[in-house]
């Protein structure tokens, strides 16, 4: 199938790259090593007359030379006629072109169509030539005149073959159907699919022949009885070129990754219609995005005939179509086993060939490509074109084969010797940091009357421009130190060539060994804190207090007449303060902390504590500290990691922060009655109020519990119901209590945790 549909435009996943490879410690001292392996980032670079094999291996490509430039826009197809000659269909204009081999081109026929999508050749030297939008079929003589052979009643034909009989197939859109012609040109139907395109046919030796289809990526095999069965069905939505090997081996290029579709409108009877009509005939719509790449100036040339963007609109579709992410190649054997053998992303497989070696040979888009891959399902990037779209690959006699591309229009002549000279500029390698250089080392394979050459340049920005330094000369030698000035960037260029067109360099695995800058520790959100407890676990522990201290142990604790006698009673407490922090390093390397305090009406620091490792945070106990607003530093150090010369640290100091371990005064406790009450069971008793003051020096009380007899603690709150200050007056009102003796516990506590408390015996 040749012409190029809506789907997927590309960066080679399969295909070849560079790979960063690093030690697992990356740290500032370590040496790092950028490598050219695994096929991992080569295709962002820069190739001319390179190919690129299975590991990034770098030899010449073979070498190519380019056809007469083609009067047209795209040049859809190729086939030869057996003598000195080829002859390629064209779009705008739709004409056929006859190629000499040495590059002469002449227009041999020019159709009324705008498209001449498929061409076929039969043993008498007719050339027939399918077309687009009126679905007519030429038969141009082996002297150049032409006639319609016949008229098919679907706008497109996209791919014919032709029988041992001398019968044409022809697959069409868009209803999806084969038609079987006669050598007179009468037509039939020989296969009508439930789809609405088949893109393209291929026939093995005993005449069955496969055809693709879209919008669901079916393989069908037909029986020269036209009985048809699914051969394979992909995850792909289209199917979009096939070829078949000497061993009957088919294979299959998917073009996947359909946009919303649109409704087909009639093919108009005139005028012509250009081709971004054409492409809203079938589902899986073009974008703008992709008709920029795919569409010359005068394709977009429509008078009368809708855009694509409004065709959007009024479908009611806001949003641009998803481009696809990968298209494969799967190998079909002839017992149907299907392997996917090739992937590339973001790209169009748009053409399949198989060549004298029985290799498979596949044409991408939107940047036009060239891949091998050989019996052993290795790929190799061959060419990259200039061009935006391989179109066609005719596989030719004695190791020669041609390409046919789109946008622009051209032919290529591909031979068996090697290009005299290539060269590939790497992508650009950033080290994250200014870095310094070490050896350039590569390994290589230089057969006679070969060389390789390769030099650096460097430079601070991402984009090579006069700000760079220039390239060095070349090294010659594995393993010389690269001549290029510190900087973050740095690229490599190689040179290879040959004066033996037999024979090519082989280079891989170019190392560039680099010393990135060390950089200094950062450490974020110094925090001191007071760790949290468990409310649960404080009560408890009050209540443990408590009962150990509701007798009275001599008579000055006893209150006479609700008047109090003795104060405090002390909920044990131990004070602590939670320092927390967030650090890394740039270089990742493994770091240490110092840990130090003062207080804010002081000059130098105090040790707190060395070499903190693995942790960010430290429990400081604070009883031996004087209460007083202080400060802590945290210092983070890279020396693990780092000789003393290049280690680096990294200082930042918290907020202010309090540490107050005095417990709060609970004082001037009376209790006063306020008049009788009854309990529940009818006993009699008291209504009384319990009136005092919780004071903290240093910060403000949070909260105020009592207990009567030990028993379960009870919040209070202070007169003007606010914990808000640090010294606050309260009043507890206790509904009921018996006309006996009452051990009334009063605690409070301050926002550092401090707990203080007091008691008053109430005897009436």
């Amino acid at each position: 199938m040749k012409i190029l549909k809506p789907y997927s435009f590309a960066i080679i996943l399969m295909v070849l790259t560079f790979l960063t490879v690093c030690t697992d410690h990356t740290h500032a001292v370590t040496t790092k090593i950028w490598t050219s392996t695994e096929q991992a980032e080569i295709a962002k670079g820069k190739l001319q007359n390179i190919s690129v094999h299975k590991n990034g291996k770098f030899t010449l490509s073979p070498e190519k030379r380019r056809i007469n430039e083609i009067p047209a826009a795209y040049v859809w197809c190729l086939v030869a006629d057996g003598t000195d000659s080829l002859f390629a269909g064209t779009g705008n204009p739709g004409s056929i072109f006859k190629v000499r081999h040495d590059g002469n081109v002449v227009e041999y026929y020019k159709t009324s169509e705008l498209h001449v999508q498929t061409l076929a050749i039969d043993t008498a030297g007719n050339v027939f030539a399918g077309t687009l939008p009126h679905g007519r079929i030429y038969k141009i003589t082996s002297e150049g005149k032409g006639e319609i052979f016949c008229e098919l009643p679907d706008p497109y034909i996209w791919d014919m073959i032709a029988d041992n009989n001398g019968n044409l197939y022809a697959a069409t859109g868009d209803n999806g159907i084969i038609y079987k012609i006669s050598d007179r040109g009468i037509q039939s139907i020989f296969f009508d699919s439930p789809f609405s395109n088949i893109l393209d046919l291929v026939i093995d030796n005993d005449s069955n022949i496969y055809a693709a289809s879209e919008p669901e990526g079916i393989i069908y095999k037909i029986t020269p009885d036209g009985k048809a069965t699914v051969l394979y069905d992909a995850e792909e939505d289209e199917i979009h070129c096939l070829a078949i090997d000497k061993n009957g081996v088919l294979y299959a290029g998917t073009s996947s990754g359909t946009p919303p579709t649109l409704h087909a409108p009639s093919p108009p009877e005139l005028p012509e219609v250009l081709l971004p009509l054409l492409m809203e005939e079938f589902p899986g719509e073009p974008s703008d995005v992709w008709l920029d790449y795919i569409l010359s100036g005068n394709d977009l040339e429509v008078t009368d005939q809708p855009s694509m963007k409004d065709a959007y609109a009024e479908n009611g579709i806001g949003e641009r179509p998803v481009m696809p992410e990968m298209n494969s190649v799967y190998r079909i054997d002839k017992n149907g086993r299907v392997r996917e053998i090739f992937v590339v992303k973001d790209s169009f497989i748009l053409c399949l060939s198989v060549d004298d070696n029985n290799d498979l040979l596949v044409g991408t888009g939107n940047m036009a490509k060239l891949f091998k891959i050989d019996s052993n399902e290795d790929a190799s990037l061959l060419y990259e074109f200039g061009e935006s779209q391989v179109l066609d690959i005719l596989s030719y006699k004695d190791g020669i084969k041609y390409m046919a591309t789109g946008n622009n229009a051209n032919i290529y002549q591909l031979s068996g010797a090697y290009s005299n000279e290539g060269t590939y500029e790497s992508a650009v390698h950033d080290t994250t940091y200014i870095s310094s250089w070490g050896c350039i080392s590569w390994k290589e394979k230089k057969p006679s009357q070969t060389s390789i050459l390769l030099s650096t340049r460097s430079g601070n920005n991402k984009k090579p421009d006069n700000t760079w330094s220039d390239w060095t000369r070349e090294y010659q030698q594995n393993g010389e130190k690269i001549q290029s000035p510190p900087a973050r960037f740095i690229q490599y260029r190689t040179t290879l060539t040959t004066d033996n067109s037999k024979a090519t360099p082989a280079l891989d695995d170019v190392s560039i060994a680099y010393l990135p800058q060390n950089q200094s520790p950062i450490v974020r959100n110094v925090e001191v804190t007071t760790p949290i407890h468990s409310p649960d676990n404080a009560l408890d522990k009050r209540n443990d207090t408590d009962k150990k201290k509701t007798a009275p142990s001599s008579p000055n604790d006893v209150y006479l007449g609700g008047i109090q006698r003795n104060v405090y009673e002390h909920v044990s407490h131990e004070p602590k303060k939670l320092i927390s922090w967030e650090a890394d390093d740039p270089n990742n390397d493994k770091l240490e902390f110092d840990l130090e305090y003062k207080s804010v009406d002081e000059n130098k620091w105090k040790e707190l504590k060395r070499n903190v490792k693995e942790v960010n945070e430290f429990s400081w106990n604070t009883n031996r500290i004087p209460d007083g607003y202080y400060q802590a530093k945290v210092t983070a150090n890279d020396d693990l990691d780092n000789p003393l010369e290049l280690a680096l640290k990294e200082e930042v100091e918290s907020d202010t922060f309090l540490i107050d371990n005095t417990r709060p005064v609970v004082s001037d406790l009376k209790t006063v009655v306020k008049g009788d009450s009854i309990d529940r069971h009818g006993r009699s008793g008291y209504r009384i109020i319990v009136s005092g003051i919780a004071k903290d020096e240093m910060c403000n009380i949070t909260d105020i519990q009592y207990s009567i007899n030990s028993g379960e603690w009870k919040t209070a709150f202070p007169e003007d119901k606010i914990f808000d200050s640090t010294e606050e007056s309260f009043l507890l009102e206790i509904p009921y209590i018996s006309a006996d003796e009452h051990t009334i516990v009063v605690n409070a506590t301050d926002y550092e945790g401090n707990i203080g408390s007091s008691r008053i015996v109430f005897n009436p």
